[in-house]
């Protein structure tokens, strides 16, 4: 599908009205150190440096409906708990209409506490040590069942679509779902199944969307491959009345069944998988804002799928907003799609994947007329962590700094190249002389830089240092610096003339 076409099923969404139905969960995130072992068993000691909350289940769902513009109107049943009150707050600071949300003081509000150690005390290592789960996975009774389908369908304003997030946490069951089909008498139903043989809750759903693990636990049928996900497609499809299943297949992408003669691979466009986490949620929030348009199963996994290679190239749960799908979309083919950051944007990422023990290496340069020089430097610079940041002076900055003739390539040029190459993660563009907000702002974990500055003070090198991190020089290859190159060049034109 051509790059317009995608371009122009996004623009026309516009703002659907979306209902929500699912397992909202929260998610807290407990970070501390890990430096002994307790004397009073064989386990390591956690010390609590701070905690971090998310919404989590159809949450995070939630979550990147309202970063794409969506009018979401969230429906669940949670606990009258302080768990219950934050993922409130959560959904409602995203723009999301909870007044559907049914509290039940019977039950609890399900929390995921996950608690991640740091084993070195530099923090540059990372372990989730435990998991800690509170929640009730029996039915949710029949008299909240019946309290969220009278809020839901109370106004009679009706949806664009129905996008159903089932996590098999007790809320969607076959009255659920029975209840939603009545009144749904135009608008599509989509379905991320919770992960069981059994998808006769489900039956008659306009799309499901479960992952190869779920298509294979439902179907019977083996999807390691390509052919095993085409068959259970096929099958689901046939036996619950689906009129489109969507099987997500991680790396290799997605399978779109939309009956007889209408099955398409679509392959993955990530070159780089960084996290997998958070994508089926995107995937079910572009598949329903597409679908709420009134756009074909194919279409929306299209452009589910541009966002799916989006999300996997970053750490963490993360949210897509439109005009970043639309970015993502005119940048499809290009190598150097997402790798430019602003410094916001870079510290977010930075940060999350840190949390997760990735090494963050920071380096900067002119990089005018980039050269084999430089790919050496940036290669080696690769070799010393997992996330490379290259930090570009900007064209004024050049010229303070070595005159009136230079840059010879401009900036926005320079950060292309860069960004085009395999060793490099990230490019950020700075105008300041030298980079230091950059790192006060970062605090990479390994700081480079060429052989020749052994004997200098580096900039940053004291705030990576105190923070435990290291310093590393890497010799240059001899006669290849844009200097000596530049050099050559004019005393060349010198002799011609």
């Amino acid at each position: 599908m051509l790059i317009s076409q995608l371009t122009r099923i996004v623009e026309e969404t516009g703002r659907p009205r979306i209902a929500l139905v699912g397992d909202l969960m929260l998610d807290e995130y407990i970070w501390g150190d890990v430096q002994r072992i307790s004397p009073e068993a064989p386990i390591p000691v956690l010390r609590v440096g701070h905690r971090e909350i998310r919404a989590g289940g159809a949450g995070s769902v939630a979550v990147n409906l309202g970063r794409l513009d969506v009018d979401v109107h969230v429906f669940s049943v949670i606990g009258e708990d302080n768990a219950g009150d934050r993922i409130l707050s959560l959904l409602e600071s995203e723009g999301c209409n909870v007044s559907g949300v049914v509290r039940d003081g019977g039950r609890p509000t399900t929390l995921k506490a996950r608690h991640m150690g740091y084993v070195q005390h530099s923090h540059r290592a990372v372990q989730q040590m435990l998991r800690v789960d509170e929640e009730d996975l029996s039915p949710v009774t029949a008299l909240s069942v019946d309290e969220l389908l009278e809020r839901m369908f109370a106004s009679g304003e009706g949806y664009d679509a129905v996008l159903v997030s089932d996590y098999g946490k007790g809320l969607v069951s076959s009255a659920l779902m029975a209840g939603i089909h009545a009144r749904c008498e135009t608008a599509p139903v989509l379905v991320d199944p919770a992960r069981t043989s059994d998808y006769s809750a489900y039956r008659g759903s306009t799309l499901v969307c479960p992952n190869r693990f779920e298509a294979e636990l439902a179907s019977g049928i083996p999807c390691s491959d390509l052919e095993g996900c085409r068959e259970a497609a096929g099958k689901l499809r046939d036996e619950f009345g689906f009129q489109n299943v969507v099987v997500t297949m991680d790396r290799e992408g997605m399978f779109v069944d939309q009956g007889t003669d209408q099955q398409t691979h679509l392959p993955t466009r990530a070159s780089v998988v960084a996290d997998v986490t958070g994508a089926g949620d995107m995937v079910l929030a572009i598949l329903g804002m597409v679908a709420a348009a009134g756009k074909t199963a194919e279409e929306g996994a299209r452009v589910a799928n541009v966002a799916a290679g989006l999300v996997v190239r970053q750490f963490g749960v993360v949210a897509v907003s439109r005009k970043e799908l639309l970015d993502e979309i005119q940048d499809q083919g290009n190598p150097a799609a997402g790798k430019v950051k602003s410094l916001d944007e870079l510290s977010a990422v930075l940060g999350a994947g840190q949390k997760k023990g990735r090494t963050v290496v920071f380096t900067n340069g002119c990089f005018d007329l980039l050269h084999p020089g430089h790919h050496h430097l940036l290669n080696e610079a690769r070799r010393e962590g997992d996330l490379l940041v290259v930090a570009v002076n900007s064209d004024s900055s050049i010229r303070r700094l070595k005159g009136e003739g230079r840059p010879r390539i401009r900036e926005g040029d320079r950060i292309k190249m860069l960004a085009g190459l395999e060793a490099v993660d990230y490019v950020i563009l700075f105008e300041e002389d030298t980079p230091l907000h950059l790192v006060e702002e970062l605090v990479p974990d390994v700081l480079v830089k060429g052989g020749d500055y052994r004997d200098e003070a580096v900039v940053g090198q004291d705030i990576v240092e105190n923070n435990g991190g290291r310093m590393v020089f890497i010799d240059r290859l001899p006669g290849l610096s844009t200097t000596e190159l530049l050099g050559e060049e004019e005393a060349g034109a010198e002799q011609e003339g």
